[in-house]
């Protein structure tokens, strides 16, 4: 080879791998939302949640017990999760059927929500045989006790609050908790699942979910940390939005700036910063009025959403994921 040729071909390959490492993963999200337990506890709310992305295209229906009927009969919230899944063939566009998705999950009176409850049967297709898959893990779901890593998360956003904010301030927080909670594989082989861990903090003061979490895909770690804010559409009428943006950690971000960006919305949404970013538009109608930990508040009854989130340089089995769990949680990140 003439050395003019090892050139092109060397400065080929670099180009080619710059193109690769910076290559952005989209799934995109549906959710349909009927909520009737915010009117009459006895009703059960539904969650029909799409997921759809190059590779697989699933669909989750989530049936949960009413908001507070867990308070008024002494039973625990529960929330039932179906669907399927089917796989896209690479060469023609084909979807083919490959999961079913059972179980579901409930939370205890401590906030305990155990994950295994939870399971994936892969249909044989190919030369790949049926086989099963388990959820694992646990959750604490608005536990009374947070653990160390949610209070102290819970500390430094509203330490930041009071320096930044005057006023009276509105202390009240939700939280999730993950303790290696597993999101099994979607179909493919060569998805091994993700392991999670760590912590979203719901902020009512700023009306947003600040988020420390760990994604453990294929045995590699990637540690994700920011915001996803519930705001207004502008000038549009009876809709809001989730603006989420997580970040990798890189010299440019301290680590509790990282949380913090983007709090006043779109800022950073199309960034080119290694993590996930994403938005989730939610058309609203048939609002109520509710009563949220000892606040009155006009809640949406029925949601229509749609929107996208990507990963650069974050795989597509992390996205993924990340979205099958909003789903999963749909009554947490979308309900009362």
């Amino acid at each position: 080879m003439s050395l003019t040729k090892s050139l092109f071909a060397t400065a080929a390959f670099l180009v080619f791998t710059s193109v690769s490492a910076m290559a952005a993963e989209t799934v995109n999200f549906t959710m349909k939302a009927s909520m009737p337990s915010l009117r009459d506890a006895t009703k059960k709310d539904s969650f029909t949640v799409g997921l759809a992305d190059r590779q697989v295209d699933t669909t989750l229906k989530i049936i949960c017990q009413g908001a507070t009927a867990g308070l008024i009969t002494g039973q625990n919230e529960s929330c039932a999760v179906t669907g399927n899944g089917a796989l896209v063939n690479p060469s023609n566009g084909q979807k083919l059927q490959r999961t079913q998705y059972a179980g579901g999950w409930v939370v205890k009176s401590d906030g305990f929500t155990d994950g295994t409850s939870m399971s994936v049967n892969y249909l044989a297709l190919g030369k790949v045989a049926a086989s099963n898959g388990k959820f694992a893990g646990s959750m604490m779901l608005k536990p009374e006790n947070p653990s160390t890593g949610a209070s102290l998360l819970r500390d430094t956003i509203l330490k930041r609050i009071k320096t930044t904010e005057s006023g009276l301030i509105d202390e009240r927080v939700d939280t999730i908790q993950l303790s290696n909670f597993t999101i099994p594989s979607a179909g493919l082989p060569s998805d091994k699942g993700c392991v999670w861990n760590g912590d979203f903090v719901y902020s009512y003061q700023t009306e947003s979910w600040f988020i420390e979490v760990t994604a453990k895909c294929n045995g590699k770690d990637y540690p994700l940390k920011g915001n996803m804010p519930f705001t207004e559409t502008p000038n549009v009428g009876n809709q809001h939005q989730y603006d989420l943006t997580l970040t990798l950690p890189s010299v440019e971000a301290g680590s509790d700036d990282a949380l913090f960006a983007n709090a006043d919305g779109d800022t950073d949404l199309f960034a080119q910063a290694d993590g996930i970013t994403g938005q989730i538009i939610m058309k609203e109608s048939a609002y109520a009025d509710v009563e949220v930990d000892g606040v009155m508040d006009k809640l949406a009854t029925e949601i229509d959403a749609t929107g996208t989130l990507t990963g650069q340089n974050v795989p597509l089995e992390a996205v993924r994921s990340l979205g099958t769990m909003i789903g999963i949680l749909s009554r947490s990140f979308f309900g009362a």
